[in-house]
């Protein structure tokens, strides 16, 4: 190998062995200390002790519904369980009315939000397989909030009941 070759080689290989010791002395300095536990997907993304509860966003709680669909429902509640909590939705035009669901089953869902992404993750019955929805929000005020499911480009617009 001609010797410029072999001098950029080796610039190459320090400008990489470089990043690499800059990133893992990032990750060390974000990890958990000793008795933390990181919940990535709570409601304000910080770090809780193992026994603490996060508490939700006040003004995603309560009973909403779709602007555009008036039988479609939403119910956000701050029952927190296993890193989550929960809510449930019903859609009156297709006779499921909020009685005939069954306590966290079908039309049950577990939420977490993340500063202006808000995922829900439901389960059906039969499967139990949990079915991932992720929108981008916007709390205009306490009684109006916009959601963008991200996936499917679909633009919801929900205000308190």
């Amino acid at each position: 190998m001609k010797k410029p070759t072999v001098i950029l080689l080796f610039v190459l290989l320090l400008i990489v062995a470089a990043v690499v010791a800059a990133l893992w002395l990032q990750h060390r300095a974000n990890a958990p200390q000793e008795g933390e536990e990181t919940n990535k997907n709570a409601t304000n993304s910080v770090i809780y002790f193992d026994d603490e509860t996060p508490e939700a966003d006040p003004l995603m709680l309560g009973r909403w519904v779709c602007a555009d669909k008036q039988q479609w429902h939403k119910v956000y509640y701050d029952d927190y369980e296993d890193g989550m909590f929960w809510g449930k939705e019903w859609d009156e035009s297709d006779d499921v009315m909020e009685e005939d669901l069954s306590y966290h089953g079908n039309g049950w869902f577990r939420w977490t939000k993340n500063k202006d992404t808000l995922f829900e993750y439901h389960t059906m019955d039969l499967t139990e397989v949990p079915i991932a929805h992720r929108y981008r929000i916007r709390i205009n005020d306490s009684t109006d909030i916009e959601q963008l499911e991200i996936a499917h480009r679909s633009h919801y617009h929900f205000v308190k009941q």
